[in-house]
């Protein structure tokens, strides 16, 4: 039986109760830039064969929509796990003033499932996408003992600059509570889906859980992924404006 907890505007639900193991790590895949951690997110669930846990909902912050998976409703954030990770899926933005009480709850969500490493993936718009045959990946972290494990996967420091959106938020809270949080993100398309980018982006993931991660099909079918995504891009696309996400690179002034 399905069971329901309120927080505030929210309503989180649990299709079945479970702890991960350890080293425990939650994947944070929201819409983002060329929806690369989306994209990411759903190909690590399918070849890992995550099994759907839970997910959120709400009708104030979230749009009026139910997902309809195998003939089954779910909700529009969806919790996948096995073993000893957590995967939070959506490919729809919440609003704005959704994202304080969203991080907190996650967080909260996250403690009580025995997570000790928080991983998000991102793409990093780069304007010269189209000139690009090697991506880059960065990352930003809070746990300086994973430094040399994304370094040596190829991923380099984020030094200077700015981010926006969600994930910055949930970067900010996840410091407050003292849980070790990881952002990764690769150089990619702002507006278009960018699954050569998730694949990038999903190999610094694979040496940071320590699991395998066969990106060899994302590459091949990148083309009828990016046909089948541009809908949700499209409709992500105006929160990314209104949140000017193309300065999330640029170097502050007060460096």
């Amino acid at each position: 039986m399905a069971r329901e907890v309120s927080y505030g505007e929210f309503k989180l639900v649990e299709y079945e109760t479970f702890r991960l193991k350890e080293p425990a790590y939650a994947m944070l895949a929201l819409p983002d830039t060329g929806l690369v951690g989306v994209i990411g997110a759903s190909h690590l669930i399918k070849v890992l064969n995550l099994k759907e846990v839970g997910g959120l909902d709400s009708y104030v912050y979230l749009p009026p929509v139910a997902v309809v998976s195998r003939s089954e409703v779910r909700l529009p954030i969806r919790f996948f796990a096995l073993d000893n990770l957590l995967v939070v899926y959506s490919e729809f933005m919440p609003s704005p003033a959704a994202f304080p009480p969203l991080s907190r709850i996650l967080l909260d969500y996250f403690e009580r499932k025995g997570v000790n490493h928080i991983i998000m993936a991102s793409g990093l718009a780069a304007q010269n996408r189209f000139e690009l045959s090697e991506l880059r990946t960065y990352y930003l972290t809070t746990a300086k003992d994973v430094e040399e494990i994304l370094k040596n996967a190829g991923a380099r420091p984020f030094e200077n600059g700015f981010l926006v959106g969600p994930y910055a938020l949930m970067l900010k809270e996840a410091i407050r509570a003292g849980l070790p949080t990881t952002l990764i993100m690769t150089e990619s398309f702002l507006e278009f889906p960018d699954p050569e980018a998730s694949a990038k982006n999903l190999e610094v993931v694979s040496k940071l859980i320590g699991r395998p991660i066969d990106v060899k099909e994302l590459i091949e079918r990148a083309e009828a992924i990016r046909m089948r995504a541009r809908d949700a891009m499209k409709a992500v696309m105006p929160s990314l404006a209104r949140m000017r996400k193309e300065y999330e690179y640029s170097v502050p002034l007060n460096i």
